[in-house]
């Protein structure tokens, strides 16, 4: 006689083995079963391993994501902060506190740049608020095309004043013209020489405008003072037209 031994799951005879009469149990698993709970265990466990790596993977995005919208807004900040003090920070200068060339860097670099990315950042390529942004940022740049010589030219007017105290300021900006223009290297190719002389006069004909808007100052130091930061209150005014450096944001 025999010992049936069946799988419990299935109940197909795994196993025999000799017994007093006929006896069948069903208490195993067949190989096949077996199998097939190793089958589900894997399948399972990959399961499990996929569902950490995405919820892994979600969550390194998401702390990549709030990083980066924490330092663009740290860096707006910044950008900001600097917009406000510019006008500081370009009176220190004229004032020899600080280089004029370290400033334009900085102007350039940390307000300049920075808005011309977040102009492509903020308006669609068919927004016609692009354009005027644009317009704003290169009218901006275009200041600093002159700023260092004029802010030598505006330090001539100061020394021309201080050595003849009653020379009135509109007769200043003509001799430091003449004298800027006499002074020119002459050894120099002549291309060269006509862009530094039409600079100069493009210099002298912003002065003697911003001049005659100050022109009721009565300290004369005080309106040559006022005729150096124009430009550079000329950039800060237009980039704080901008909508994400405007302070009403």
């Amino acid at each position: 006689m025999v010992k049936y031994h069946h799988c419990e799951k299935c109940k197909s005879i795994y196993d025999t083995e000799p017994w007093i009469g006929e006896v069948h149990i069903y208490n195993g698993t067949c190989p096949s079963c077996m199998e097939g709970d190793h089958e589900e265990i894997h399948i399972s466990l990959e399961n499990v391993e996929e569902n950490l790596l995405d919820e892994h993977v979600k969550e390194q995005a998401e702390i990549i994501q709030n990083t980066h919208k924490h330092t663009r807004s740290s860096s707006l900040e910044i950008e900001k902060e600097l917009l406000s003090n510019l006008e500081q920070k370009a009176t220190d200068v004229l004032s020899g506190k600080g280089s004029i060339n370290v400033l334009i860097k900085e102007i350039k670099d940390d307000l300049i740049d920075k808005a011309k990315e977040r102009i492509e950042e903020t308006f669609q390529s068919f927004d016609v608020n692009k354009i005027d942004a644009q317009k704003t940022v290169d009218y901006a740049e275009s200041i600093l095309s002159y700023l260092n010589e004029y802010k030598d030219f505006i330090d001539s007017v100061v020394k021309a004043i201080e050595i003849k105290p009653k020379l009135k300021i509109k007769t200043a900006l003509d001799k430091v013209l003449k004298e800027s223009m006499a002074n020119l290297p002459k050894d120099v190719a002549k291309d060269v020489l006509l862009d530094r002389k039409a600079l100069l006069k493009t210099i002298s004909e912003k002065a003697g405008k911003w001049y005659n808007i100050y022109s009721d100052t009565k300290d004369p130091f005080e309106l040559i003072k006022e005729m150096g930061l124009h430009p550079f209150n000329e950039i800060q005014k237009k980039l704080n037209t901008l909508p994400f450096y405007n302070s009403a944001n």
